[in-house]
């Protein structure tokens, strides 16, 4: 059924942590709710926004992600170690298990954006935490090697173990490499699968949040360049 009111029919989908702050990994929420100014951008728009799941939320141990730091600080401990070989197998079987709730809650999103576009509306994209392991579109940070690239970069395991913005901001994008996050990965397949092609837009949380919403505003194809 087709009703008539004021809706725009245009949506985007945005990582559920740049509506809400909250909802960040410990010490890195750069903004005390919301990322604004993207927010702001995508309304002026005439954007709906609809947030894609916080996976590390419902598969790292809730907001406080428990039972991500009980392994992280036993694999920090092990890194360069003899012990740390058969830790890293375990790391990657706790992974396969993410990969695949993260293959789940992906086909649901991409459930949505046919919903979408079948009824007549238009999917404008997809922006993402750029600096995730879970959300990251072209940056992203490697689960299974952090630990050891942490002892590599001569980074203080310590730092982990109650993270603090100051020092995160320093050290997250050291930590990132090239790539797409777990969940971002799995959307991406699922929508090749349909043949459903999505702008999709990394955000990064640590540049300057005017110039990272100008940045996704002409990525979505709504700003010209040096406009």
């Amino acid at each position: 059924m087709n009703g008539i009111d004021k809706r725009s029919k245009r949506v985007v989908f945005v990582s559920q942590c740049i509506l809400n702050q909250n909802l960040r990994f410990p010490g890195i929420a750069v903004s005390s709710a919301a990322c604004n100014e993207l927010i702001g951008m995508l309304l002026r728009h005439d954007l709906g926004i609809e947030t894609l799941p916080c996976l590390e939320r419902l598969g790292w141990g809730g907001i406080a992600r428990q039972s991500y730091f009980r392994y992280q600080k036993i694999l920090l401990r092990y890194a360069g170690t003899p012990f740390y070989g058969a830790l890293k197998q375990l790391s990657r079987l706790w992974v396969f298990q993410y990969r695949l709730r993260c293959r789940k809650e992906a086909r649901r999103v991409v459930r949505f954006i046919i919903d979408y576009r079948s009824s007549g509306y238009t999917v404008a994209g997809i922006v993402a935490m750029n600096d995730s392991p879970t959300d990251g579109v072209s940056q992203t940070i490697d689960l299974i090697n952090a630990p050891m690239k942490i002892k590599t970069l001569g980074i203080d395991p310590d730092l982990f173990q109650q993270p603090n913005l100051d020092d995160m901001k320093k050290v997250i994008p050291r930590l990132c490499d090239e790539g797409t996050g777990i969940f971002m990965s799995c959307i991406m397949k699922e929508l090749e699968k349909k043949m459903i092609t999505i702008n999709t837009v990394g955000y990064d949380p640590w540049g300057d949040p005017g110039v990272e919403a100008q940045r996704v505003e002409e990525k979505l194809g709504f700003r010209m360049k040096n406009q």
